[in-house]
């Protein structure tokens, strides 16, 4: 039976009571070592032929499981269902060593499909082995790695092989789009997926920016070169295995033009991304990287773009030896790490490079060149009680510094302003802010600063003093302030962006204003005169802004569902219609008789933000049926749902009451 639906299931036959009696050590290298002979020997045993030599399959899809029962088979079926004719595609599911009913499924699948292959291993821990071991037992001239909880769309196969074939490229990069209960741990990348673009530099595309392994590889490239999973760790494995295939590559293609693959939000949390990952797993994480992109072929400035992930982003040096280090590792083992890591990325950093970080990662790899590990210590505990270095600011340079307790000066800092709103309100047409401002971890306050209004496509800027007060609180860093922005000197139509511009001598920062505000601000849009001249809104980056004019259409996002009319009372000459809903918006309302397509204005009368009477002429309700649509105060008209409308008559209420 197997052998006629293609069903092939390999347990491998590994004493597992040998590999738990193994010491973890920090890479656990003895076990990972011995898993991966494992490996190679059972797809040596298992091979008849020469995969590689085989081209009557389009392209591999490779699907890691573990503990997937209730999502793979959706999975599965997406890949069974592409358009790729003559059955040119091969499913390679890889147990990772199930302790639920995943393989169970996958088993009762590849009865069904003869495309589909099941393999099953000894946990792992990781994506890597399943999906080596999957690529040892590919035969496809390119392979796609799948997650068993995601789904690809129909046809996306289809268009990725032509893609790859028409152009060449070996990695063919595809949109991805978020389905499912909730949000996703790690948001999908959209920074390389502005356009659909082909055969481009995958540093010049930004294709870099994405290093998961959810794409389409050449296998021939990934063969010739030796590109595997690196095993020791569960977040950010497919990172050194993307960038490899990007070194070996003539070119990239990205197809941004629709959605190819859906990557599923889980609300169990169980898959690896939610649950996290040790700093001690993180630094191995990143020192792979750093190692493969030092011994690869990019230099100069492009290697320093390279480097930027695992060096000065957030989730690379300040993820291990920022808030972690003194909580996770001993003494001894934070020597070793210092003394390895210094050796490792001595040559790489420099001022280019060091620019591009925040003033924590600039610090801390300072630090760690400097073989410093005192001075790192009092700024890892800095960091991980949730408090700004200490900085001073240095009046001979103009500039803030960091200095150590041996007195070692480190200057050049990439500061950020910072800034909170605390209140916003309306006094007739004077916009009033009040708020802090200042630079984290600064020993003084700014000397004057400015609310710049900048407009958005024209560059034309307003200037406006902020009054600076006292301090906050008992923080040196944060100075209070309030302003007063007259907004018919907005003088031109178009959105006015704010920003806040400070000075410390003859140092300058300035930031977008608004991100950072209180709970109590209304986020809402605010009208300015009447009729209306200008709104006040905040960007869906949260930042704060004005729309003279206004120049566009701000309540759609912010008008919760349709008002409904939940009763009609006939009162004499008129007719009482009673509206619910979310109306704070709204201040008018017409009402359209369906007989004669006649519109007429109506009287409105609000009795809160969540209920209104609409009265309606007897002109209109005696002819039948009518609409009642309410006005905005932009002037948009919204129908009110009228499925929930009771009618009644004012004889009818005298009959209730008795």
């Amino acid at each position: 039976m197997a052998d006629t639906v293609g069903f092939c299931v390999l347990v491998m036959q590994a004493d597992t009571e040998q590999l738990s009696r193994l010491p973890f050590q920090t890479e656990r290298d003895t076990g990972f070592r011995l898993l991966e002979l494992i490996l190679a020997e059972s797809t040596i045993k298992d091979r008849g032929t020469d995969h590689a030599e085989q081209s009557d399959i389009d392209v591999s899809v490779i699907i890691p499981v573990h503990n997937c029962e209730s999502f793979v088979e959706e999975s599965i079926r997406s890949v069974a269902s592409q358009e790729l004719t003559d059955q040119r595609v091969e499913i390679i599911a890889v147990d990772d060593g199930s302790t639920d009913e995943s393989f169970t499924v996958l088993s009762r699948l590849a009865e069904i499909f003869d495309e589909l292959s099941v393999f099953t291993i000894p946990n792992s821990g990781s994506a890597s082995a399943p999906r080596n071991f999957g690529l040892d037992h590919a035969r496809g001239r390119y392979v796609f790695f799948l997650d068993a909880d995601d789904k690809l769309e129909p046809n996306a196969l289809r268009r990725l092989v032509t893609v790859a074939d028409d152009t060449g490229s070996g990695v063919v990069l595809c949109k991805l789009g978020e389905f499912g209960p909730q949000k996703r741990a790690s948001n999908v990348p959209t920074q390389a997926f502005k356009k659909t673009v082909y055969a481009v530099d995958y540093i010049e595309s930004k294709a870099y920016t994405t290093l998961g392994a959810l794409k389409l590889y050449r296998r021939s490239t990934l063969q010739q070169n030796a590109i595997r999973f690196p095993l020791g760790y569960t977040i950010g494995e497919d990172q050194p295995f993307a960038m490899k295939a990007y070194f070996h590559s003539p070119h990239v293609s990205i197809l941004s033009d629709r959605v190819y693959y859906w990557a599923r939000g889980r609300h169990d949390g169980t898959n690896v991304t939610s649950q996290g990952q040790s700093a001690r797993k993180h630094y191995l994480k990143i020192k792979t990287l750093i190692d493969v992109i030092a011994s690869g072929p990019e230099t100069g400035s492009r290697r320093n773009i390279l480097l930027r992930r695992p060096l000065t982003a957030n989730a690379g040096v300040p993820a291990v030896f920022g808030k972690p280090w003194l909580l996770e590792f001993g003494a001894a083992e934070r020597r070793k790490m210092v003394s390895d890591f210094r050796e490792l990325i001595a040559s790489l950093w420099n001022d280019d490079l060091r620019a591009s970080g925040t003033v924590e990662s600039q610090l801390l790899i300072d630090l760690l060149i400097a073989g410093d590990v005192e001075s790192l210590e009092s700024v890892s505990s800095t960091l991980a009680n949730n408090e700004p270095i200490a900085l001073e600011f240095d009046h001979s340079g103009s500039q803030f510094v960091y200095r150590t307790a041996n007195g070692r000066q480190y200057d050049n800092l990439n500061l950020k302003l910072s800034s909170h709103e605390d209140a916003c309100w309306l006094a007739s047409s004077d916009l009033h802010i009040r708020g802090t401002v200042g630079t984290d971890g600064g020993d003084r306050s700014p000397d004057n600063a400015q609310m710049v209004w900048v407009h958005r496509r024209g560059g034309v800027e307003k200037h406006f003093d902020l009054n600076l007060t006292s301090n906050a609180g008992n923080r040196a860093d944060r100075t209070l302030f309030d302003v007063k922005i007259p907004t018919e000197q907005l003088d031109q139509p178009g959105e006015w962006d704010a920003f806040i511009r400070a000075r410390w001598g003859k140092l300058d920062l300035t930031a977008r204003f608004g991100k950072s505000k209180a709970h109590s601000i209304r986020t809402s849009p605010t009208y300015i005169g009447s009729p209306i001249s200008a709104a006040v809104i905040y960007t869906r980056f949260g930042n704060l802004t004005i729309d003279v004019g206004p120049t566009q259409n701000h309540l759609s996002s912010h008008i919760k569902g349709r008002p409904e009319n939940v009763g009609r009372l006939t009162l004499f000459r008129h007719e009482i219609a009673t509206v619910r809903g979310d109306l704070g918006y709204f201040f008018g309302a017409k009402v359209l008789s369906h007989k004669t397509s006649q519109s007429v204005d109506a009287e409105f009368v609000k009795h809160g933000s969540d209920c209104a009477s609409v009265v309606v002429p007897r002109a209109i309700f005696r002819r039948g049926p009518y609409t009642i649509s309410l006005i905005d105060v932009e002037g948009t008209a919204h129908s009110v749902d009228d499925s929930a409308c009771n009618r009644t008559s004012l004889r009818d209420l005298r009959n209730e009451m008795g």
